[in-house]
C-alpha cells in the first residue's frame, strides 16, 4: 500500500521474483480491478457519464469532498454507484485469487482496501453524511457498499509504503504513465493513515535506496512465512 508513485509495482517486481524461486506465486492488482461479468456493461457506459456529467469524474468528486465536505445525502448518484462497482470488484478478485489457489501459493496485491473511509481502495459512502429518517438510494448503496467490504478477508501482511510528498511528485513526473499532479497530493494526504484490523501492518519508508527496502520486506516476509530470523537475500 501507499500513495502514487510510491515505488509499490517496483518494489512488488522484486518480491515477486524473489518468492518466485521456491514458492508459487499469484499476483493480482486489487486498486485496479478488473470488470465482472455483472459490471462490464456499466464500464463500457461510464465514458458517455463523464462526457455528461464531467462534475461527477471520481478525481473531481473526491477532491471536492476533500475540500467541501459534503453534507447530509449530498454526494453524487453517479460517485456512490462506482463506489459500489469497485468494492463490487475488489471483493470478486480477491476471493477468486485466494479460491482459484492451491495450497501454499502466497498471493501478492498491488494495492488493498483498508477499513479507512474515504482512503483509496476502501469503503468511500460509510463515513459520509446519510439523509436522515427515511429510506433513499445512497443509503442503500452505502450500506451494499460496506457489507461487500467486509466480504474481503483482512490480508496476512501489509506494507504500507511512504515518502515525502515532493519525492513523491518528483517520481510521478518521471513516470512513463503520469498522474495529475491534484491526483498525486490527495491520493498521499489520504494514504497517510490506512487502518487494517487484523493485520500485520509493516511501515515502510522509501525515501532511500531500492535495495534497502526490499532488504527490509523480505526480511519480514521470511518472518511471516516461518518465523526465521532475517537472513541475507
Amino acid at each position: 500500500m501507499g500513495s502514487e508513485a510510491s515505488g509499490k509495482s517496483t518494489i512488488l517486481n522484486e518480491v515477486e521474483a524473489w518468492l518466485g524461486r521456491d514458492h508459487q506465486v499469484r499476483r493480482i492488482h486489487a486498486g485496479k480491478p478488473p470488470s465482472t461479468w455483472l459490471t462490464f456493461l456499466p464500464h463500457v457506459l461510464l465514458p458517455a457519464f463523464r462526457t455528461l456529467f464531467p462534475e461527477q469524474r471520481l478525481l473531481r468528486v473526491e477532491a471536492k469532498m476533500e475540500e467541501d465536505p459534503p453534507t447530509r445525502g449530498s454526494y453524487p448518484l453517479l460517485f456512490a454507484f462506482r463506489s459500489v462497482m469497485l468494492a463490487y470488484e475488489q471483493r470478486a478478485l480477491i476471493l477468486g485469487a485466494l479460491h482459484r489457489s492451491p495450497g501454499g501459493t502466497i498471493v501478492l496485491s498491488d494495492r488493498y482496501p483498508s477499513g479507512t473511509g474515504g482512503a483509496p481502495d476502501g469503503p468511500q459512502l460509510g463515513h459520509l453524511p446519510l439523509p436522515s429518517g427515511r429510506p433513499s438510494v445512497r443509503r442503500l448503496l452505502a450500506a451494499l457498499e460496506g457489507r461487500l467490504y467486509r466480504d474481503i478477508p483482512a490480508p496476512d501482511i501489509v506494507f504500507h509504503l511512504s515518502a515525502p510528498l515532493e519525492v513523491t511528485l518528483a517520481l510521478n513526473a518521471h513516470r512513463r504513465k503520469r498522474e495529475p499532479e491534484g491526483y498525486v497530493r490527495l491520493r498521499h494526504a489520504t494514504s497517510a493513515d490506512l487502518h487494517f484490523d487484523g493485520s500485520v501492518v509493516n511501515r515502510i519508508d522509501t525515501d532511500r535506496a531500492l535495495e534497502s527496502v526490499v532488504i527490509e520486506i523480505k526480511d519480514a516476509i521470511r518472518e511471516a512465512i516461518d518465523g526465521s530470523d532475517p537472513s541475507p537475500p
